[in-house]
């Protein structure tokens, strides 16, 4: 592919990642701000699900829809994404967060009393944590669980998964880790998603949200580590075509 030709595919990775954050922050975190006390904790899990799940059929085939950092890294650590793309999803998941967080704050602020200082999906330890939940704890369950969703992820990348699956098996898996872990730190397992909402919640949330990038990472790193181990004859990347694009990288 000639240079021109890398730039404008780049150029297509990072709107289609920008535009699926945003849509995961207003399905997933816009559930919990708009309609959390309608809908509870299930209602929020399953809608971070059916968002991921419909965003993996749409722009699946375009970027791979990880919209999320965690994997992403998970992604080139199991030799999956060549590292030299890791700068153009990462800037867009961020981007993407941001700009969905702006959003949602422009339809939340329309309720009369809203304040995003008294909670806007942040996730946190201690007082910000729902239950109540330690660093210790939450920092467990934020690499553990991360590990868990991306290890389903990666799991759809292997060659013979059946074409077409993969975005109901990720989207089932992101609902499963927040029907869990809600209580305990609001769930992140996506450091762009705790990012978008604790830059408009501020405060202590703002001030915590360093736990909610750096283990997820970890759980992303670990994942790959795992897969690596139960996949240890898989093929290098580039050597044949995703089995399934709408969780991968189109060029793996």
């Amino acid at each position: 592919m000639s240079e021109r030709g890398v730039h404008m595919e780049r150029g297509r990775i990072f709107t289609a990642e920008a535009i699926g954050t945003a849509i995961l922050m207003l399905g997933g975190v816009g559930s919990a701000v708009l309609a959390g006390e309608f809908i509870g904790a299930l209602g929020v899990s399953l809608a971070f699900g059916l968002t991921l799940l419909a965003l993996a059929s749409v722009i699946g085939p375009v970027s791979g829809c990880h919209v999320n950092p965690a994997v992403t890294l998970g992604m080139v650590a199991a030799r999956k994404l060549p590292v030299a793309e890791l700068p153009v999803y990462l800037g867009a998941q961020f981007v993407g967060a941001l700009v969905g967080g702006g959003v949602l704050l422009a339809v939340a602020a329309g309720r009369p009393g809203f304040r995003a200082s008294e909670g806007f999906g942040a996730n946190g330890w201690g007082e910000l944590s729902p239950a109540g939940f330690g660093l210790g704890a939450v920092l467990t369950a934020e690499v553990v669980f991360t590990a868990v969703f991306v290890l389903a992820v990666l799991s759809t990348t292997r060659r013979g998964f059946p074409t077409g699956l993969g975005p109901v098996v990720a989207g089932l898996s992101l609902a499963l880790v927040h029907l869990v872990t809600i209580p305990v730190s609001n769930t992140s397992v996506n450091p762009a998603r705790s990012l978008g909402a604790a830059v408009f919640q501020g405060g202590d949330a703002l001030v915590q949200v360093w736990a909610f990038l750096l283990a997820p990472l970890a759980g992303g790193v670990l994942a790959a580590v795992l897969w690596r181990l139960v996949q240890p004859d898989e093929e290098p990347l580039g050597s044949h075509p995703a089995p399934d694009p709408a969780l991968t990288d189109p060029r793996s």
